[in-house]
């Protein structure tokens, strides 16, 4: 007996290590500190770049004209822009710049979080690693758009949340309370987030017996008074916010239930694969040891699913935008980790193999997306995305001034909010304006277009003609400008008008 025990150690002495399961992951979070630091570097590279997409731009005008709400999303993005150009000024850096810089922030509330509900002490940088290195939590943390600042106090909502059940401390409530305020004057689906912690507050024991104190009421109060100002900015113009993000609402649309299918892929293609994999594993009842207690799954598990189960009801009518479920990623970053270090006593190799590649590949895409966003690969044409949404905008814009400077125009009218952005980026002093929709742009205080005097521009890429001649009287055709990136055509094709205004009074 004590030979074969001798020999077996002896054995053992011998034989190599067996390699981390983890990499890199086992010694602690300074491997994770500096991924996250040159993904850091990698967004601010990016941010400075790449040229501004169409939303980007609109969201820029909002900066010169800050209010406290807007048609299209309450005020936070606004903010951010122009907190970033005044450290960098108005470049595509200076637009970005807060929302990259957010990340920061928002993978310290990642990490702590993961590491007070998740039983392992690499849990923390794991999470934090993986929120950086999805589609998402990559790109949504580097353009500037409201999902960046939702992100971010959506993350701070997961850590309070973490922290409450921890220890439930009148301070940790009001934090709470200001989180939510701030996420739900980022975009208004912060209000799903803060529903999921509601009934995570009734599925957890120790967070329900909070509701006998005041504090959890003080919170939820203290979160109405950070949204008041949008809250009365809607009050006094007819609650326009409200009512055109309420319009997504589809119970009346027929079933389509290949948009689920649509929206399943999606996020697979947004959080990675193999990270989606493990989020969904992380769920599983199989892996709940990898919680510290039965509460932490619980409050991850609701938080999570309450948001997604309207986005699958959603989907079963109408299209489901990948972005609008970014808010949720620091979850998911969470039920990620907690799926890869659950697994580790399963002996399966290619599980283990999974669980080693999960972080190499995400950066791979992360890498291969940006170098793409620099320098668009050739041969994917009008399908390109990236090219369709940054290139050809300054030649573009340069055709239609030249255009309106030989017909003497004054003022350029598009018929798309997003074209209207771009075009006055591309022509500074020149006054561009949207003839439609013109409440997006009440932060401008414009006047009517009856008030106008002289010749305009007219830019039409999606309007059709009938419209423009109702709303603005005869036109002139002075021909169509394409946008283009190596000899490649984009959208959008616009016709050319000149028109004499003011336009012609409606008749009764």
């Amino acid at each position: 007996m004590s030979g074969t025990a001798g020999g077996a150690a002896t054995g053992a002495a011998t034989l190599p290590a067996a390699p981390p399961s983890l990499p890199g992951f086992d010694g602690g979070g300074r491997f994770a500190l500096v991924i996250i630091a040159a993904l850091l570097v990698w967004r601010l590279v990016l941010a400075a770049s790449v040229p501004l997409v169409p939303d980007e731009a609109y969201y820029a005008l909002w900066a010169q004209g800050l209010s406290a709400g807007y048609l299209d999303h309450p005020p936070m993005i606004a903010f951010f822009i122009r907190a970033g150009q005044m450290l960098a000024g108005d470049t595509a850096l200076g637009v970005r710049l807060a929302c990259v810089l957010s990340v920061v922030p928002a993978s310290v509330f990642v990490w702590r979080a993961a590491a007070l509900l998740l039983d392992d002490p690499r849990a923390g940088p794991l999470a934090a690693v993986l929120f950086n290195a999805t589609i998402f939590g990559f790109l949504g943390m580097t353009l500037a758009t409201p999902d960046a600042p939702l992100a971010l106090f959506s993350a701070a909502m997961v850590y309070g949340a973490a922290r409450l059940l921890r220890a439930p401390r009148p301070a940790l409530w009001l934090a709470l309370g200001v989180a939510t305020g701030l996420a739900m004057l980022s975009k208004y689906s912060g209000a799903m987030l803060a529903g999921g912690f509601a009934l995570a507050v009734l599925a957890v024991p120790a967070l329900r017996r909070q509701l006998l104190r005041a504090w959890p009421w003080l919170a939820l109060a203290v979160a109405v008074l950070v949204c008041l100002p949008n809250l009365l900015w809607n009050v006094a113009h007819g609650f326009e916010t409200f009512t055109k993000q309420g319009g997504r609402i589809t119970a009346h649309v027929a079933l389509r239930p290949e948009f689920l299918l649509e929206f399943v892929g999606s996020q697979i293609g947004l959080a990675t694969p193999l990270v989606f994999f493990f989020a969904v594993a992380g769920l599983l009842p199989r892996t709940a040891d990898a919680f510290r207690d039965r509460g932490g799954r619980r409050l991850v598990l609701v938080m999570l699913l309450v948001p997604l189960a309207y986005f699958a009801v959603h989907a079963l009518r109408s299209r489901v935008e990948g972005n609008w479920v970014g808010f949720l990623y620091p979850l998911i970053a969470v039920a990620a980790a907690a799926g890869m270090l659950a697994i580790e006593p399963v002996p399966r190799r290619w599980l283990g193999g999974l669980r080693r590649a999960t972080v190499p590949l995400a950066l791979g895409f992360v890498l291969a997306l940006g170098v793409h966003a620099l320098v668009p690969v050739p041969g994917l044409g009008a399908r390109d995305p990236i090219a369709r949404m940054t290139r050809g905008w300054p030649e573009f814009a340069a055709e239609i001034e030249a255009l309106r400077v030989r017909a003497g125009a004054d003022l350029v009218l598009a018929d798309n909010y997003q074209l209207t952005a771009m075009l006055t980026r591309e022509l500074p002093g020149v006054m561009v304006e949207q003839l439609d929709e013109r409440a997006r742009y009440r932060f401008q205080n414009l006047p009517p277009l009856a008030a106008r005097t002289g010749t305009a521009l007219v830019v039409s890429g999606y309007r059709p003609e009938p419209y423009l001649e109702a709303v603005l009287g005869p036109l002139t055709p002075l021909g169509v400008v394409e946008r283009r990136f190596r000899d490649v055509a984009l959208k959008p094709l616009v016709r050319i008008y000149t028109v004499a205004l003011p336009p012609p009074a409606p008749s009764n």
